[in-house]
């Protein structure tokens, strides 16, 4: 029998999109967009491609996403000194007051995932997680298999 633990977890992040545009949605900032902004959130400055391998995004879904962000007035973008191919990301007014919101907003939806597990289940499930992630990081880097 397949494994169905892929399908919770498209149901898991499809509800958290849908909870976060609740949330969020009359400021038309995409879910997607915000933890873009929780980083850049009291790091000063931080340059585009920090931002890319930081998060594992391609450059190119990066670019997009400050491109929007700069668009909605959430991100300003400065050329580096002395590199003028590289960029600053640095959040505006508009964002620093929203990221607290966002933070609130993501302890509520994580509180309610677990709201009725066990301290033991919350403990167990963050060790199976990590090891999930740690072998998702594996996969990743080992690249493309049953190439000769």
């Amino acid at each position: 029998m397949e494994s169905m633990h892929h399908r919770w977890f498209l149901v898991i992040h499809r509800s958290r999109h849908a909870f976060l545009r609740e949330r969020f949605g009359h400021l038309d900032i995409e879910p997607r967009l915000l933890p873009l902004l929780r980083r850049l959130y009291g790091a000063g400055r931080l340059r585009q491609e920090d931002l890319s391998a930081e998060s594992g995004l391609d450059k190119s879904t990066i670019a997009h996403g400050v491109r929007r962000l700069i668009d909605l007035g959430y991100v300003t973008r400065d050329p580096c000194p002395g590199d003028r191919r590289s960029y600053h990301l640095s959040l505006t007014e508009k964002a620093n007051a929203l990221v607290p919101a966002v933070d609130a907003a993501m302890q509520e939806w994580t509180d309610g995932l677990t709201a009725d597990f066990s301290p033991d289940e919350v403990r167990a499930l963050d060790g199976y997680l990590q090891r999930m992630a740690d072998n998702a990081d594996r996969c990743a880097r080992s690249g493309p298999r049953g190439r000769d």
